[in-house]
């Protein structure tokens, strides 16, 4: 009987967790590039979007760390110059559209 019980709140706790980390995924290419804030945060548009940001609506990207920062301008640039696909992830629900991993697809 522990064991069930231990299980099932192990469950629980997983289930709890895995939701409260919840992402967007917006995929597509990158329309608008705006350099004008950095090295403090980067401001684009993209030609697809998701239920808290739709295609076109403007995505930003900033952390604290300004060289991360640049990094991800070089990345956005990079394939917004090669016409390259990049996936952004955002918190579920977040109607601010901050960008909080960004990949280069191929």
């Amino acid at each position: 009987m522990k064991n069930i019980v231990k299980t099932l709140l192990f469950g629980a706790t997983v289930f709890v967790a895995l939701d409260s980390t919840a992402l967007e995924e917006i995929r597509g290419k990158i329309k608008v590039l705006e350099p004008t804030y950095l090295p403090a945060s980067i401001r684009f548009h993209m030609d697809s979007g998701s239920p808290s940001c739709p295609a076109g609506h403007a995505l930003d990207y900033s952390k604290s760390d300004t060289d991360n920062n640049l990094a991800v301008y070089s990345t956005l640039l990079a394939a917004f110059v090669g016409d390259q696909t990049v996936r952004i992830y955002i918190e579920d629900g977040d109607t601010t559209c901050m960008g909080k991993y960004v990949h280069i697809l191929k």
